[in-house]
């Protein structure tokens, strides 16, 4: 008797506790679906005003400084001296956006970077565990979701535990992005997280929109049969008895 009195206290323990649970976590899960249904009716380019607002780059003016050995002129929007793998050159960047590397003085084209100056530059840019390069190759075209331009591109791989990779502009010889088996597993579960199992970057599908409605209505009608199984609230009337 005692022991199915035991029972019957933890279940009416477990009730209650998972009743009060299901308000606060009930409550966040709700605005997980809603705002998630919400975000996805959403235009990502109007949220980012890129319909009314113009990024193009600005051209140098006619009378800009620009060194006497660069012939084509048009549509230079930077000339900018920096250092590439641990020497000066001249970073000459046009309004279409492309890019070449130069010797400063004699004006000698030095982009695309050779294989050599990629790897030294990826070995400059690890600050990780000891490790090395275990291969490089050229890339011209989307590798899966990881990196997807600008193209060409060299692709550096190293020979640590994540098999980390980096790439590397080959026009100008800048550090574009790092990826790892840990960034793999990572858009792996995003993809599943905003329901785009390929490109991992639309946050407004119709998937994930009709599943973030179906969350919320769900999440609602639970707060309705949640308000009906609480007890019901007493008073005391005025001559001591218990109204229901």
């Amino acid at each position: 008797m005692a022991k199915r009195s035991f029972k019957l206290r933890l279940h009416v323990l477990g009730s209650k506790l998972h009743k009060w649970l299901a308000i606060f976590v009930g409550a966040q899960v709700l605005l997980w679906m809603a705002t998630g249904a919400l975000m996805s009716f959403l235009d990502l380019e109007e949220v980012r005003s890129e319909h009314v607002i113009s990024r193009a780059a600005q051209t140098l003016p006619p009378d800009a400084a620009i060194p006497q050995w660069l012939s084509d002129r048009d549509g230079i929007a930077a000339i900018t001296s920096r250092a590439l793998d641990g020497m000066a050159v001249t970073e000459v960047r046009r309004a279409d956006g492309m890019v070449s590397l130069h010797d400063p003085q004699s004006g000698r084209m030095l982009s695309p970077i050779p294989a050599a100056t990629a790897r030294s530059i990826a070995r400059r840019a690890w600050v990780g565990p000891q490790t090395s390069i275990r291969a490089a190759r050229l890339v011209d075209e989307s590798v899966g979701t990881e990196f997807r331009g600008p193209f060409p591109a060299w692709q550096i791989t190293y020979n640590d535990e994540a098999t980390t990779r980096v790439y590397i502009d080959a026009s100008s010889g800048a550090v574009l992005s790092a990826r790892s088996d840990t960034w793999r597993f990572f858009d792996f579960i995003w993809g599943l997280h905003i329901m785009d199992w390929t490109q991992r970057d639309r946050i407004n599908s119709w998937w994930l929109l009709l599943f973030g409605i179906g969350g919320t209505i769900i999440a609602i009608s639970g707060f309705v049969l949640l308000a009906n199984r609480f007890p019901r609230i007493k008073r005391w009337a005025s001559l001591g008895e218990v109204v229901p």
